[in-house]
């Protein structure tokens, strides 16, 4: 079937605006999870005749399921995609945004500062302390853990240093949430996060105007940057302390699904989970960041990038399973609505993803205006307001808003909000 029109904005969904196909119950899902009804352009889809799905079949079609694969290319034999995890942990959000953000900060920090010190070594030819970086790494799985929204919002401001290092640290923490969801243990993702931190350490042994280009499109067009993985492997692999899952994460995170990445051209189930993780959480995160990228993408239109690479650069699954842990509006995310004021996110929860706690910026003319508190749901609960409405998404210093800027700006009002 072809879908052609939704129920609800489609800058508010990770789907093709121009419209796309059903093609498997997965895609069915996926759906249910923005819309309660969709509009179907019936001269676009195909055929009754030349759909089954993919998980029903006869006993004739079971029989001849070879020969009516050969007979009609435009059927494609069904992926059995391995389950991500056996036996996932459900978690729960433990302790409340405000309470764990200042200790998310701090974690961040101390994080930073951590892996920047290893880089410098690492330029210096020097004894390297990849040990404190990971312990690092252990301190925000905790705090993911305990709530992910805080941590995620650590992302969103602006610090001083080198970017690349920002954005290994950035990716760690996607890929620890990501993780959260598909319900990895705690022990998992603290391997998790070690690999994926140390993912780029290969980058950082390169020249210094390598690894200090604010565009990441720069760095990668360098010609040594396809050798960083070699490079972190040689390093990596004299330390006993690393686990082979370490490793593996740092050796596979440029593969991809379709077997386009390198160093080893792999594919499919041959990328391990955490490679095709991290490889996932690289393209996201190289895509905002306004410190890596001229032309940022907002998280929705980073999203809906991804959601079109699936099954080719990455697991359908993943995907969507990194669209229910972050929502289209990430805390941190600058949104405008749809009586043209602009705040940014706070709040994530899954049951209003849609209708998030936001702070109020700027008004309808973009003039700064007293910062306030705006809980997008419980507004809309009123019947005799207007309704307020999300109108899009927009890319990180979006109006020159810095949420590093915005704590310095309104002490009290964070003050009020954050503690």
């Amino acid at each position: 079937m072809y879908v052609s029109k939704l129920d609800c904005p489609w800058h508010m969904t990770p789907f093709p605006i121009q419209g796309f196909y059903i093609d498997s119950d997965n895609d069915v899902t996926s759906l249910a999870g923005y819309c309660k009804f969709v509009f179907i352009d019936t001269l676009r889809s195909k055929s009754p005749q030349s759909y089954k799905p993919k998980d029903v079949q006869s006993k004739n079609s079971r029989s001849n399921t070879k020969n009516s694969v050969n007979a009609d290319p435009a059927i494609e034999p069904t992926r059995i995609q391995k389950v991500l995890v056996r036996h996932p942990i459900k978690y729960e959000t433990k302790v409340p945004f405000k309470k764990e953000l200042k200790r998310a900060q701090s974690i961040y920090r101390d994080l930073d500062r951590t892996v920047t010190t290893m880089a410098t070594q690492l330029q210096n030819r020097t004894e390297v302390d990849i040990a404190s970086a990971i312990d690092s790494t252990k301190l925000a799985v905790a705090s993911i853990i305990r709530n992910p929204d805080a941590m995620i919002w650590a992302t969103k401001m602006k610090r001083e240093g080198t970017p690349l290092y920002q954005h290994a640290i950035n990716c760690a923490i996607w890929a620890v949430i990501l993780g959260r969801e598909i319900g990895l243990s705690e022990p998992k993702l603290e391997t998790l996060a070690a690999g994926v931190v140390l993912c780029k350490v290969g980058l950082f042994m390169l020249p210094s105007s390598s690894n200090t280009a604010t565009e990441f499109t720069s760095i990668r067009e360098n010609p040594l940057y396809k050798k960083h993985v070699t490079l972190a492997l040689k390093l990596l692999s004299q330390s006993k302390s690393l686990s082979k899952d370490i490793i593996n994460t740092v050796a596979t995170h440029e593969e991809r699904f379709n077997g386009s990445g390198f160093p080893q051209k792999l594919k499919d189930t041959e990328i391990p989970l955490f490679g095709q993780i991290a490889g996932l959480v690289d393209y996201y995160e190289a895509s905002t960041s306004s410190q890596l990228s001229p032309t940022p993408l907002s998280p929705s239109d980073a999203i809906s990038a991804m959601y079109q690479e699936r099954d080719h650069l990455f697991q359908s699954k993943l995907i969507e399973s990194f669209i229910q842990a972050l929502g289209l509006f990430p805390p941190g995310t600058i949104v405008k609505l749809n009586n043209q004021h602009v705040g940014v996110v706070t709040s994530n929860q899954k049951n209003k993803r849609l209708q998030p706690e936001i702070i109020m910026v700027l008004d309808e003319n973009k003039i700064t205006v007293k910062h306030r508190t705006l809980d997008l749901y419980a507004y809309n609960q009123s019947p005799s307001d207007e309704p307020l409405e999300i109108e899009c998404c927009l890319p990180a210093g979006s109006y020159d808003i810095d949420i590093s800027t915005l704590y310095r700006k309104a002490p009290s009002f964070l003050s009020g909000l954050f503690t």
